[in-house]
């Protein structure tokens, strides 16, 4: 009875372990991050309210897992200047949702700029996948693609 028992949670074990692998936030990794100068500037914030400036697009190619994507006129705060744009990723099933935002360690200035942002994101598996960008525009952007 204890092997029967002892067999089953193997078993279960096996195949949440398997099942679980595929697509995990953790297999994805983030490189080569670079952003331009403010490309368009505003004061108060007026951007992130509609009617807002510059439309925001996407390119995405992919080569051997990996990712190469430039988002341009992301709406960042003015403070990213100083300190920075960072990126953060998170996934789930096929869903990469990719943060942008200036780096929040310091106060934010009471402007908004738009930058062209490219990144790498490795570690992707070929297949159908859906990005959802988030910045400070009020609508996320979605992008739909299979490689």
């Amino acid at each position: 009875m204890k092997k029967i028992v002892l067999l089953a949670i193997v078993a279960v074990l096996a195949v949440l372990a398997v099942g679980c692998k595929k697509n995990q936030a953790g297999d994805l990794s983030l490189g080569n991050v670079t952003y331009s100068a403010c490309k368009s500037h505003t004061d108060n914030l007026a951007k992130a309210m509609d009617p807002y400036g510059d439309p925001d697009s996407v390119t995405v190619t992919y080569d051997e897992g990996t990712l190469h994507v430039t988002h341009f006129n992301v709406l960042v705060n003015c403070a990213f200047e100083e300190t920075g744009v960072d990126v953060d990723l998170t996934q789930s099933g096929d869903t990469i949702t990719i943060e942008e935002h200036e780096n929040r360690d310091g106060e934010l200035d009471r402007c908004m700029c738009a930058t062209d942002c490219t990144y790498d994101i490795k570690g992707v598996e070929k297949g159908h996948h859906v990005l959802v960008f988030k910045n400070w525009y009020p609508e996320e952007k979605i992008l739909s693609f299979e490689f």
